[in-house]
């Protein structure tokens, strides 16, 4: 019996490289607080809509074709790249995340359409509400967390732009020593 293969997946919201640039700019300023964060490249920065781990490779393309149908009514939309905050806490961060604004309500609509989507395939439902962000980093201990939450006081309204939402993708992650490899598997563009 051939062996199942299974690619670790996941639907964004892919950024353009402006965003990209943007994001890495406002890292370096945050790195030199010193605090010990991992901080994420900005290449594989992703407005994730809904992460689904380990697929059988098989249920890829029926997933893509699930989602071409239930997204093909979504127009194109804009959003923007603003705002600079922590999970749980300002006080004691983990995450350290740039906000999304613009027309969230859309872009809650698709996620909760690819929730539904991925729900019809079996998939587990996400068992927090979706909250649109784009992480920069993980603190990785408290070590600079004073530092760095200073620092984060100058960027809580920093504005990176505006940027168009104007398809989605079904993303392969592969996990690598040198950090994830990220591959579009499947573009379904809004109209």
């Amino acid at each position: 019996m051939a062996q199942k293969t299974f690619i670790r997946t996941f639907i964004a919201v892919e950024l353009p490289p402006k965003i990209k640039e943007a994001m890495a700019g406002v890292q370096a300023e945050l790195k030199k607080s010193g605090a010990d964060v991992g901080w994420v490249r900005p290449e594989g920065v992703h407005l994730t809509l809904k992460f689904l781990g380990d697929v059988e490779e098989g249920k890829v393309g029926r997933l893509g074709d699930a989602l071409e149908g239930a997204l093909g009514g979504y127009a194109p939309f804009t959003l923007r790249a603003k705002g600079i905050g922590t999970f749980p806490t300002p006080k004691a961060p983990r995450v350290v995340w740039l906000g999304v604004e613009g027309d969230v309500e859309r872009l809650a609509a698709i996620a909760e359409t690819v929730e539904r989507v991925c729900g019809g395939l079996k998939f587990p439902k996400e068992s927090r509400p979706f909250k649109a962000h784009l992480t920069l980093g993980r603190v990785r201990s408290p070590r600079g967390r004073e530092a760095l939450v200073k620092a984060l006081e100058g960027f809580r309204d920093a504005d990176l732009g505006e940027f168009p939402a104007d398809f989605v993708s079904v993303m392969k992650s592969e996990l690598k020593p040198s950090g994830a490899v990220y591959t579009e598997m499947r573009r379904i563009v809004l109209k």
